[in-house]
């Protein structure tokens, strides 16, 4: 429901690395208030905190599906559940996130997008992830769809992705990545380096050509390895040595080993370190197989031990989180804090995004909010002042 005062009184508020009792003044779905010490109107909904942390809403820069339905389905009724499975596990703001296929089923989805994304609060723009890959780190993607791009493929994409394509995941050394990458920076859209064979070196020099983040680092990301007798870098090092380069990591406790997110944020600081779910269509709901992309029986996938499969277990297929669940992985799994374990869902992948009005809990800023209490889990969820749990 919406009202247009709010005030979250007694919660322990997470911002600048640190939590702080205070209390929260909403306004038309607006924070007008920190640390408020006002009266309030007699219709003004009071929602007291006592014993939980108030976060602004997670961010999720990299999610496939949940609910039981992914992005490639392309309905209105797969946009709005995976909208809300998400939102109602803390979510407020995600970019929902294709994967290598048909050119012609991602024009088709990109249509989807355009007709009901608006109702779906919580979506910012589409993340296409290929066909722009390197077979050599393809992952779960279908190798018979990934090419290099093409003169055509670029203009039909900035036609039919204008103003909803906002992110694009590629492998910089494939033919033609320069004059794609001019074209989409150009153009507004954000480029990160992912499933990606490339040497620290063309990394370094995709960077200039406007690359500035890179796509679940250590997942299809790979590291100092043995090229025609000669010792490479590759995407990890890349990663730590341009300063400006920023990075995601699924952190759902089974894509990234603890020390490997631990050395992350010591080389690049949490400013820089984004934790992103990567999920598919399992995501919140409690299945032992699925599909990757459309429901097809070369797409099946399977449940296990917490994450997607290949069914021939020879690679993830993607994850099955939730950025809730990714909080309490954050703190119990990966050790950090919970003020840094929230920086790196709320805060950092918001500068990444430059979202101007999300990622913190600050006057003027939108009033996207999640409680969470003591055990790290999430009681309610507010997305621009209305509460949806």
């Amino acid at each position: 429901m919406r009202n247009e005062e709010i005030l979250i009184k007694n919660g322990d508020v997470i911002g600048g690395g640190k939590s702080v009792r205070k209390d929260i003044f909403i306004r038309d779905g607006r924070i007008e208030g920190v640390d408020f010490k006002g009266g309030v109107g007699r219709d003004c909904q009071v929602v007291n905190a006592r014993n939980c942390y108030v976060s602004p809403g997670f961010i999720d820069m990299h999610c496939h599906g949940g609910g039981g339905f992914d992005l490639m389905d392309g309905t209105r009724e797969a946009l709005k559940e995976i909208s809300y499975a998400h939102l109602k596990n803390g979510t407020t703001t995600m970019m929902p996130t294709t994967v290598s296929a048909r050119f012609e089923d991602i024009l088709r989805v990109l249509r989807a997008y355009r007709d009901y994304a608006s109702e779906c609060p919580n979506f910012y723009g589409v993340h296409l992830e290929g066909p722009y890959l390197s077979a050599c780190q393809k992952g779960a993607h279908k190798k018979q769809y990934l090419h290099p791009p093409n003169e055509y493929e670029t203009g039909m994409l900035l036609e039919a992705g204008s103003g909803i394509v906002k992110r694009i995941t590629a492998a910089p050394e494939l033919e033609n990545m320069p004059a794609f990458a001019k074209a989409m920076v150009e153009n507004g859209i954000t480029l990160s380096v992912g499933h990606s064979d490339a040497s620290s070196d063309a990394v370094r020099e995709a960077v200039g050509w406007g690359f500035s983040h890179i796509t679940h680092l250590y997942s299809a990301t790979p590291s100092i390895r043995k090229i025609n007798e000669r010792i490479v870098a590759g995407v990890v090092e890349a990663a730590y040595l341009e300063n400006d380069l920023t990075v995601e990591m699924i952190g759902d406790g089974k894509h990234t080993a603890v020390d490997a997110l631990k050395l992350a944020v010591k080389i690049k600081g949490i400013e820089k370190v984004a934790l992103v779910t990567d999920s598919l269509r399992p995501a919140g709901i409690d299945v032992k197989e699925s599909w990757l992309g459309e429901k097809a029986p070369e797409n099946r996938i399977i449940i296990e031990d917490d994450v997607a499969k290949l069914p021939d277990r020879s690679s993830f297929a993607g994850s099955i989180a939730t950025t809730g669940m990714m909080l309490r992985k954050g703190v119990e799994h990966y050790g950090f804090s919970v003020e840094d374990t929230v920086r790196m869902l709320t805060e950092t992948p918001a500068s990444i995004l430059k979202l101007p009005d999300k990622g913190k809990i600050e006057k003027g800023y939108a009033a996207d909010i999640v409680i969470f209490d003591r055990s790290l889990h999430i009681q309610k969820v507010f997305i621009h002042g209305m509460l949806v749990k």
